[in-house]
């Protein structure tokens, strides 16, 4: 499973603290907590919030006020979930990424980089507008335009 990457957008990257299995676990509390929503609002999005919060806390990770400035961390982070999907969100730390996309997605995270220049899009083969991005399910980001893939992992 592959940690985050470098990015070309300049800011300070801390180094992760959690392995994707224990970020999981964390998701799936989340989710615990939060149950299925059929439509947001702000009462479930503080929930949700509220619930990440504790659990990056309880894993050592600061929390930034999202209402306030961004943290050093603050990053657009693409990732691939179990289900081969491209999903990403900004967020502050690759923890808070990982946490998010998998208890808003319902799925593992597979891999999950910096991609604040959304280099993602010269990776990847263009969906139409409105599909999900679905792809073989790869160990970390295809390497470039030619779309070579690398190790499937299902």
């Amino acid at each position: 499973m592959s940690e985050p990457h470098t990015t070309t957008t300049p800011a300070v990257r801390l180094a992760p603290r959690a392995s994707l299995d224990t970020l999981w676990d964390a998701a799936q509390r989340v989710m615990a907590i939060t149950g299925v929503v059929e439509q947001a609002t702000s009462a479930t999005v503080r929930r949700q919030w509220d619930a990440i919060d504790a659990e990056l806390t309880i894993l050592g990770i600061p929390v930034y006020d999202r209402h306030g400035a961004s943290g050093p961390g603050r990053a657009w982070w693409t990732a691939q979930n179990s289900e081969g999907r491209l999903i990403g969100k900004w967020a502050e730390s690759y923890e808070e990424a990982v946490i998010q996309l998998g208890a808003s997605f319902r799925s593992r995270i597979v891999w999950c980089v910096p991609d604040t220049d959304l280099q993602v899009r010269d990776r990847y083969p263009r969906s139409k507008q409105g599909e999900p991005r679905i792809h073989p399910v790869t160990d970390q980001p295809i390497p470039g335009p030619d779309y070579a893939p690398l190790t499937t992992l299902f």
